[in-house]
Protein backbone atom coordinates (compact mmCIF):
# COMPACT_ATOMS: atom_id res chain seq x y z
CA UNK A 1 0.00 0.00 0.00
CA UNK A 2 1.40 3.39 -1.00
CA UNK A 3 2.27 5.79 1.80
CA UNK A 4 0.69 9.27 2.04
CA UNK A 5 3.87 10.99 0.71
CA UNK A 6 3.79 8.92 -2.46
CA UNK A 7 0.09 9.65 -2.95
CA UNK A 8 0.64 13.42 -2.69
CA UNK A 9 3.54 13.21 -5.12
CA UNK A 10 1.46 11.27 -7.62
CA UNK A 11 -1.38 13.77 -7.34
CA UNK A 12 0.94 16.73 -7.95
CA UNK A 13 2.51 14.97 -10.92
CA UNK A 14 -0.90 14.13 -12.40
CA UNK A 15 -2.09 17.71 -11.95
CA UNK A 16 0.99 19.11 -13.70
CA UNK A 17 0.62 16.71 -16.62
CA UNK A 18 -3.08 17.56 -16.98
CA UNK A 19 -2.26 21.28 -17.15
CA UNK A 20 0.37 20.58 -19.79
CA UNK A 21 -2.05 18.40 -21.76
CA UNK A 22 -4.67 21.18 -21.84
CA UNK A 23 -2.02 23.60 -23.10
CA UNK A 24 -0.88 21.18 -25.79
CA UNK A 25 2.66 21.02 -24.45
CA UNK A 26 4.92 18.04 -25.10
CA UNK A 27 8.64 17.54 -25.56
CA UNK A 28 11.02 18.37 -28.44
CA UNK A 29 11.66 21.08 -31.04
CA UNK A 30 11.05 20.81 -34.79
CA UNK A 31 14.10 20.84 -36.99
CA UNK A 32 16.60 20.53 -34.13
CA UNK A 33 18.99 17.64 -34.61
CA UNK A 34 20.17 15.52 -31.69
CA UNK A 35 23.79 15.79 -30.59
CA UNK A 36 26.37 13.20 -31.51
CA UNK A 37 27.06 11.69 -28.12
CA UNK A 38 30.13 9.62 -29.18
CA UNK A 39 32.16 12.85 -29.36
CA UNK A 40 31.64 13.62 -25.68
CA UNK A 41 34.74 13.98 -23.49
CA UNK A 42 35.09 11.69 -20.50
CA UNK A 43 32.45 12.57 -17.88
CA UNK A 44 33.18 13.18 -14.21
CA UNK A 45 33.68 10.08 -12.16
CA UNK A 46 30.15 9.82 -10.80
CA UNK A 47 26.79 10.05 -12.55
CA UNK A 48 23.21 9.18 -11.70
CA UNK A 49 20.00 8.60 -13.64
CA UNK A 50 16.49 8.75 -12.27
CA UNK A 51 15.35 5.69 -14.20
CA UNK A 52 12.42 7.29 -16.04
CA UNK A 53 11.76 6.86 -19.74
CA UNK A 54 13.28 10.27 -20.54
CA UNK A 55 16.43 9.71 -18.56
CA UNK A 56 18.56 12.71 -17.71
CA UNK A 57 22.06 11.68 -16.73
CA UNK A 58 23.43 13.98 -14.07
CA UNK A 59 27.16 14.03 -13.47
CA UNK A 60 28.78 15.13 -10.25
CA UNK A 61 31.37 17.90 -10.36
CA UNK A 62 33.31 18.12 -7.12
CA UNK A 63 33.52 21.45 -5.31
CA UNK A 64 34.67 22.48 -1.83
CA UNK A 65 31.02 22.48 -0.79
CA UNK A 66 30.03 19.10 -2.17
CA UNK A 67 28.97 17.93 -5.63
CA UNK A 68 27.41 20.20 -8.22
CA UNK A 69 25.18 18.21 -10.57
CA UNK A 70 25.20 18.79 -14.30
CA UNK A 71 24.00 17.30 -17.57
CA UNK A 72 26.49 17.49 -20.45
CA UNK A 73 25.60 17.59 -24.15
CA UNK A 74 28.32 17.70 -26.81
CA UNK A 75 27.94 18.76 -30.44
CA UNK A 76 30.45 18.68 -33.30
CA UNK A 77 31.19 22.16 -34.60
CA UNK A 78 29.60 21.27 -37.93
CA UNK A 79 26.25 20.63 -36.20
CA UNK A 80 23.53 22.80 -37.76
CA UNK A 81 21.13 24.67 -35.52
CA UNK A 82 18.42 26.11 -37.71
CA UNK A 83 19.92 27.46 -40.92
CA UNK A 84 23.60 27.51 -39.98
CA UNK A 85 26.30 25.43 -38.25
CA UNK A 86 27.52 26.27 -34.78
CA UNK A 87 31.04 26.64 -36.17
CA UNK A 88 30.07 29.81 -38.06
CA UNK A 89 30.65 31.67 -34.81
CA UNK A 90 34.33 30.73 -34.95
CA UNK A 91 35.03 32.22 -38.37
CA UNK A 92 34.05 35.79 -37.55
CA UNK A 93 36.61 38.46 -38.39
CA UNK A 94 37.81 40.98 -35.79
CA UNK A 95 35.85 43.66 -37.68
CA UNK A 96 32.66 41.63 -37.40
CA UNK A 97 33.14 41.13 -33.67
CA UNK A 98 33.99 44.80 -33.20
CA UNK A 99 30.52 45.60 -34.52
CA UNK A 100 29.15 43.76 -31.50
CA UNK A 101 31.40 45.71 -29.17
CA UNK A 102 33.71 42.84 -28.22
CA UNK A 103 37.04 43.57 -29.96
CA UNK A 104 39.82 41.20 -29.00
CA UNK A 105 37.49 38.53 -27.62
CA UNK A 106 36.78 35.81 -30.22
CA UNK A 107 33.71 33.70 -29.59
CA UNK A 108 35.82 30.57 -29.22
CA UNK A 109 36.83 32.05 -25.84
CA UNK A 110 33.25 32.90 -24.84
CA UNK A 111 30.89 31.36 -22.31
CA UNK A 112 27.24 31.36 -23.44
CA UNK A 113 25.03 31.48 -20.35
CA UNK A 114 21.28 31.10 -19.77
CA UNK A 115 19.25 30.45 -16.63
CA UNK A 116 15.91 28.93 -15.72
CA UNK A 117 14.45 30.27 -12.49
CA UNK A 118 11.64 29.90 -9.98
CA UNK A 119 10.15 33.23 -11.08
CA UNK A 120 10.62 36.31 -13.24
CA UNK A 121 10.45 38.93 -10.49
CA UNK A 122 14.04 38.45 -9.34
CA UNK A 123 15.07 39.38 -5.83
CA UNK A 124 16.25 37.23 -2.97
CA UNK A 125 13.32 34.82 -3.23
CA UNK A 126 14.08 33.70 -6.79
CA UNK A 127 16.34 30.71 -7.38
CA UNK A 128 18.30 29.94 -10.53
CA UNK A 129 17.69 26.20 -10.40
CA UNK A 130 19.17 25.54 -13.85
CA UNK A 131 22.21 27.38 -15.22
CA UNK A 132 23.29 26.34 -18.69
CA UNK A 133 26.74 27.26 -19.98
CA UNK A 134 27.96 26.57 -23.50
CA UNK A 135 31.51 26.83 -24.81
CA UNK A 136 33.76 25.72 -27.63
CA UNK A 137 36.43 23.15 -26.83
CA UNK A 138 39.05 21.14 -28.67
CA UNK A 139 40.60 22.08 -32.01
CA UNK A 140 38.17 24.84 -32.86
CA UNK A 141 40.21 26.55 -35.57
CA UNK A 142 38.52 24.47 -38.26
CA UNK A 143 34.92 23.43 -38.80
CA UNK A 144 35.79 19.73 -38.94
CA UNK A 145 37.34 19.32 -35.51
CA UNK A 146 36.45 20.40 -32.02
CA UNK A 147 33.14 20.58 -30.20
CA UNK A 148 30.57 22.83 -28.67
CA UNK A 149 29.74 21.65 -25.16
CA UNK A 150 26.70 22.59 -23.10
CA UNK A 151 26.89 21.92 -19.37
CA UNK A 152 23.61 22.42 -17.54
CA UNK A 153 23.98 22.77 -13.78
CA UNK A 154 20.83 21.58 -12.07
CA UNK A 155 19.85 22.30 -8.48
CA UNK A 156 18.51 18.96 -7.29
CA UNK A 157 18.20 20.37 -3.78
CA UNK A 158 18.11 24.11 -2.95
CA UNK A 159 20.39 23.33 -0.01
CA UNK A 160 23.14 22.50 -2.55
CA UNK A 161 23.12 25.98 -4.11
CA UNK A 162 26.55 26.89 -2.72
CA UNK A 163 28.15 24.00 -4.60
CA UNK A 164 26.42 25.00 -7.85
CA UNK A 165 27.47 28.65 -7.48
CA UNK A 166 31.05 27.53 -6.90
CA UNK A 167 30.99 25.47 -10.10
CA UNK A 168 29.48 28.38 -12.07
CA UNK A 169 32.19 30.69 -10.74
CA UNK A 170 34.83 28.27 -11.97
CA UNK A 171 33.31 28.14 -15.47
CA UNK A 172 32.92 31.91 -15.80
CA UNK A 173 36.48 32.59 -14.63
CA UNK A 174 37.86 30.16 -17.21
CA UNK A 175 36.51 32.25 -20.14
CA UNK A 176 37.34 35.71 -21.47
CA UNK A 177 33.86 36.77 -22.59
CA UNK A 178 30.33 36.25 -21.28
CA UNK A 179 27.46 36.02 -23.80
CA UNK A 180 23.78 36.17 -22.80
CA UNK A 181 20.40 37.13 -24.20
CA UNK A 182 18.80 39.74 -21.92
CA UNK A 183 21.40 38.80 -19.35
CA UNK A 184 22.15 42.38 -18.31
CA UNK A 185 18.59 42.88 -17.15
CA UNK A 186 17.78 39.41 -15.80
CA UNK A 187 20.24 36.51 -15.64
CA UNK A 188 23.31 38.31 -14.33
CA UNK A 189 21.58 40.46 -11.66
CA UNK A 190 19.80 37.34 -10.44
CA UNK A 191 23.01 35.33 -10.25
CA UNK A 192 24.80 38.21 -8.54
CA UNK A 193 22.08 38.16 -5.88
CA UNK A 194 22.49 34.42 -5.40
CA UNK A 195 26.28 34.80 -5.13
CA UNK A 196 25.83 37.56 -2.54
CA UNK A 197 23.44 35.43 -0.48
CA UNK A 198 25.97 32.59 -0.64
CA UNK A 199 28.67 35.06 0.52
CA UNK A 200 30.68 34.48 -2.64
CA UNK A 201 32.28 37.13 -4.84
CA UNK A 202 30.42 37.16 -8.16
CA UNK A 203 32.77 36.87 -11.18
CA UNK A 204 30.62 38.68 -13.73
CA UNK A 205 31.74 42.31 -13.33
CA UNK A 206 35.32 41.34 -14.17
CA UNK A 207 34.46 40.04 -17.66
CA UNK A 208 33.36 41.67 -20.90
CA UNK A 209 29.66 40.92 -21.34
CA UNK A 210 27.89 40.71 -24.69
CA UNK A 211 24.11 40.86 -24.27
CA UNK A 212 22.77 39.85 -27.68
CA UNK A 213 19.36 41.41 -27.06
CA UNK A 214 20.77 44.93 -27.38
CA UNK A 215 22.28 44.65 -30.90
CA UNK A 216 19.33 42.48 -31.98
CA UNK A 217 16.91 45.25 -31.04
CA UNK A 218 18.97 47.87 -32.85
CA UNK A 219 19.05 45.73 -35.97
CA UNK A 220 15.56 44.21 -36.15
CA UNK A 221 13.15 46.13 -33.92
CA UNK A 222 11.52 47.75 -36.97
CA UNK A 223 11.45 44.49 -38.91
CA UNK A 224 9.59 42.22 -36.48
CA UNK A 225 6.89 42.74 -33.87
CA UNK A 226 9.12 41.20 -31.20
CA UNK A 227 12.84 40.76 -30.64
CA UNK A 228 12.39 37.90 -28.19
CA UNK A 229 14.71 34.97 -28.72
CA UNK A 230 11.80 32.86 -29.95
CA UNK A 231 10.85 35.49 -32.54
CA UNK A 232 14.43 35.80 -33.79
CA UNK A 233 14.72 32.01 -33.98
CA UNK A 234 11.70 31.93 -36.27
CA UNK A 235 12.43 34.98 -38.45
CA UNK A 236 16.23 35.02 -38.57
CA UNK A 237 17.77 31.72 -37.49
CA UNK A 238 15.42 29.20 -39.09
CA UNK A 239 14.70 27.46 -35.77
CA UNK A 240 11.02 26.57 -35.42
CA UNK A 241 9.88 25.60 -31.94
CA UNK A 242 6.55 23.81 -31.85
CA UNK A 243 4.31 22.39 -29.14
CA UNK A 244 7.01 19.91 -28.21
CA UNK A 245 9.00 22.72 -26.57
CA UNK A 246 8.02 23.65 -23.03
CA UNK A 247 6.30 26.99 -22.50
CA UNK A 248 8.52 29.28 -20.44
CA UNK A 249 5.81 30.34 -18.01
CA UNK A 250 5.33 26.71 -16.93
CA UNK A 251 8.95 26.24 -15.90
CA UNK A 252 8.78 27.59 -12.31
CA UNK A 253 5.78 25.39 -11.50
CA UNK A 254 7.43 22.33 -13.01
CA UNK A 255 10.47 22.80 -10.77
CA UNK A 256 8.25 23.13 -7.73
CA UNK A 257 6.63 19.89 -8.79
CA UNK A 258 10.05 18.25 -9.08
CA UNK A 259 10.92 19.26 -5.52
CA UNK A 260 7.84 17.35 -4.37
CA UNK A 261 8.07 14.29 -6.62
CA UNK A 262 11.77 14.02 -7.46
CA UNK A 263 10.70 12.94 -10.97
CA UNK A 264 13.13 14.21 -13.63
CA UNK A 265 10.72 13.57 -16.52
CA UNK A 266 9.33 17.12 -16.59
CA UNK A 267 12.78 18.56 -15.87
CA UNK A 268 14.06 16.95 -19.06
CA UNK A 269 11.73 19.27 -20.97
CA UNK A 270 13.00 22.29 -19.10
CA UNK A 271 16.60 21.29 -19.75
CA UNK A 272 15.85 20.86 -23.44
CA UNK A 273 14.31 24.34 -23.54
CA UNK A 274 17.43 25.76 -21.90
CA UNK A 275 19.68 23.84 -24.30
CA UNK A 276 17.93 25.32 -27.34
CA UNK A 277 18.30 28.82 -25.91
CA UNK A 278 22.06 28.38 -25.64
CA UNK A 279 22.43 26.94 -29.15
CA UNK A 280 20.40 29.83 -30.54
CA UNK A 281 22.67 32.34 -28.84
CA UNK A 282 25.65 30.87 -30.69
CA UNK A 283 24.11 31.15 -34.15
CA UNK A 284 22.50 34.50 -33.32
CA UNK A 285 25.91 35.94 -32.39
CA UNK A 286 27.25 34.83 -35.78
CA UNK A 287 24.25 36.21 -37.67
CA UNK A 288 24.40 39.55 -35.83
CA UNK A 289 28.11 39.96 -36.47
CA UNK A 290 27.70 39.34 -40.19
CA UNK A 291 24.68 41.63 -40.47
CA UNK A 292 26.45 44.51 -38.74
CA UNK A 293 29.42 44.16 -41.10
CA UNK A 294 27.51 43.34 -44.30
CA UNK A 295 23.78 44.07 -43.89
CA UNK A 296 21.81 42.00 -46.37
CA UNK A 297 18.30 43.48 -46.32
CA UNK A 298 16.84 46.96 -46.62
CA UNK A 299 15.91 47.00 -42.94
CA UNK A 300 19.37 45.86 -41.88
CA UNK A 301 21.06 48.49 -44.06
CA UNK A 302 18.92 51.23 -42.55
CA UNK A 303 19.53 49.99 -39.00
CA UNK A 304 23.29 49.61 -39.41
CA UNK A 305 23.60 52.92 -41.23
CA UNK A 306 21.66 54.69 -38.48
CA UNK A 307 23.88 53.07 -35.89
CA UNK A 308 26.92 54.58 -37.64
CA UNK A 309 25.07 57.89 -37.91
CA UNK A 310 24.43 57.99 -34.16
CA UNK A 311 28.19 57.68 -33.72
CA UNK A 312 28.72 60.42 -36.35
CA UNK A 313 30.59 57.88 -38.49
CA UNK A 314 29.05 59.32 -41.64
CA UNK A 315 31.57 57.74 -43.99
CA UNK A 316 30.69 54.28 -42.69
CA UNK A 317 27.00 55.11 -42.96
CA UNK A 318 27.53 56.13 -46.59
CA UNK A 319 29.34 52.84 -47.31
CA UNK A 320 26.41 50.84 -45.92
CA UNK A 321 23.78 52.81 -47.82
CA UNK A 322 25.65 52.62 -51.13
CA UNK A 323 25.94 48.83 -50.84
CA UNK A 324 22.18 48.49 -51.14
CA UNK A 325 19.64 48.82 -53.91
CA UNK A 326 17.72 51.90 -55.03
CA UNK A 327 15.19 51.69 -52.19
CA UNK A 328 13.87 55.19 -51.51
CA UNK A 329 14.38 55.06 -47.73
CA UNK A 330 17.99 53.94 -48.16
CA UNK A 331 18.64 56.64 -50.78
CA UNK A 332 17.16 59.30 -48.53
CA UNK A 333 19.45 58.18 -45.71
CA UNK A 334 22.38 58.30 -48.16
CA UNK A 335 21.55 61.91 -48.93
CA UNK A 336 21.62 62.72 -45.22
CA UNK A 337 25.03 61.03 -44.83
CA UNK A 338 26.44 63.05 -47.74
CA UNK A 339 24.99 66.27 -46.32
CA UNK A 340 26.59 65.62 -42.93
CA UNK A 341 29.95 65.26 -44.68
CA UNK A 342 29.53 68.66 -46.33
CA UNK A 343 29.03 67.13 -49.78
CA UNK A 344 25.88 69.14 -50.47
CA UNK A 345 25.92 68.97 -54.27
CA UNK A 346 26.17 65.16 -54.20
CA UNK A 347 23.36 65.01 -51.67
CA UNK A 348 21.22 67.23 -53.91
CA UNK A 349 21.68 64.78 -56.80
CA UNK A 350 20.29 62.00 -54.60
CA UNK A 351 17.34 64.16 -53.51
CA UNK A 352 16.56 65.23 -57.09
CA UNK A 353 16.24 61.57 -58.09
CA UNK A 354 13.83 60.96 -55.20
CA UNK A 355 11.77 64.12 -55.73
CA UNK A 356 10.02 62.71 -58.80
CA UNK A 357 7.95 60.38 -56.64
CA UNK A 358 4.91 61.15 -54.51
CA UNK A 359 5.54 59.22 -51.30
CA UNK A 360 6.97 60.18 -47.93
CA UNK A 361 10.55 59.95 -49.18
CA UNK A 362 9.75 62.32 -52.08
CA UNK A 363 8.35 64.87 -49.63
CA UNK A 364 11.46 64.61 -47.43
CA UNK A 365 13.69 64.94 -50.49
CA UNK A 366 11.82 68.06 -51.65
CA UNK A 367 12.17 69.65 -48.21
CA UNK A 368 15.91 68.94 -48.26
CA UNK A 369 16.14 70.42 -51.76
CA UNK A 370 14.34 73.55 -50.59
CA UNK A 371 16.95 73.93 -47.84
CA UNK A 372 19.81 73.23 -50.22
CA UNK A 373 18.71 75.76 -52.85
CA UNK A 374 18.01 78.40 -50.21
CA UNK A 375 21.24 78.13 -48.24
CA UNK A 376 23.91 76.38 -50.35
CA UNK A 377 23.06 77.01 -54.00
CA UNK A 378 21.26 80.31 -53.20
CA UNK A 379 18.68 79.68 -55.93
CA UNK A 380 15.47 81.05 -54.41
CA UNK A 381 13.33 80.18 -57.44
CA UNK A 382 14.22 76.47 -57.27
CA UNK A 383 13.90 76.53 -53.48
CA UNK A 384 10.34 77.87 -53.84
CA UNK A 385 9.46 75.26 -56.46
CA UNK A 386 10.64 72.44 -54.19
CA UNK A 387 8.85 73.83 -51.12
CA UNK A 388 5.56 74.36 -52.97
CA UNK A 389 5.58 70.85 -54.45
CA UNK A 390 6.31 69.35 -51.03
CA UNK A 391 3.39 71.32 -49.58
CA UNK A 392 1.05 70.00 -52.28
CA UNK A 393 2.09 66.41 -51.58
CA UNK A 394 2.03 66.32 -47.79
CA UNK A 395 -1.08 65.64 -45.75
CA UNK A 396 0.57 66.24 -42.39
CA UNK A 397 -0.69 69.51 -40.93
CA UNK A 398 2.53 70.25 -39.03
CA UNK A 399 4.59 69.75 -42.19
CA UNK A 400 2.25 71.96 -44.21
CA UNK A 401 2.52 74.70 -41.59
CA UNK A 402 6.32 74.52 -41.56
CA UNK A 403 6.40 74.65 -45.36
CA UNK A 404 4.05 77.65 -45.38
CA UNK A 405 6.48 79.46 -43.11
CA UNK A 406 9.39 78.50 -45.38
CA UNK A 407 7.53 79.62 -48.51
CA UNK A 408 6.68 82.99 -46.94
CA UNK A 409 10.31 83.52 -45.98
CA UNK A 410 11.50 82.59 -49.47
CA UNK A 411 8.98 84.97 -51.02
CA UNK A 412 10.18 87.80 -48.78
CA UNK A 413 13.77 87.03 -49.73
CA UNK A 414 12.83 86.92 -53.40
CA UNK A 415 11.04 90.28 -53.16
CA UNK A 416 13.96 91.86 -51.33
CA UNK A 417 16.42 90.52 -53.88
CA UNK A 418 14.33 91.88 -56.77
CA UNK A 419 14.20 95.27 -55.06
CA UNK A 420 17.96 95.27 -54.58
CA UNK A 421 18.55 94.35 -58.22
CA UNK A 422 16.16 97.11 -59.36
CA UNK A 423 17.87 99.69 -57.17
CA UNK A 424 21.28 98.58 -58.41
CA UNK A 425 20.18 98.96 -62.01
CA UNK A 426 18.73 102.45 -61.54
Amino acid sequence: MAGPGRGVAAAVKADLRERLRRLGVSVGAAGVKPPLRPHAPPPPAESVADGSDDTVVLQAEDTLFGPAWLSRTVYPIAHSHGNRPLGDALGLSPDALAGLGVPGSPLRDALFLDTETTGLAGGTGTLAFLVGVGYFAGETETSERGHFIVDQYFLRDPAAELAMMTAIDRRVCARDLLVTFNGRAFDIPLLETRFALARLAAPFAERPHLDLLLPARRLWRNAYTSCSLGSLEYHVLGVHRDQQDIAGFLIPELYRGFLVTGDMHEMSRVMYHNLLDILSMVTLAARLSEALLRPATRGERLAVGRQHARSHAWGEAERVYRAGDDDAAVRLALGEALKKQGRHAEAAEVWEALADGDGAQAIEALIELAKYYEWQAVDLTRALLAARRAQRLTRVSETRAALSHRIERLQRKQTAKARQEKNAAS
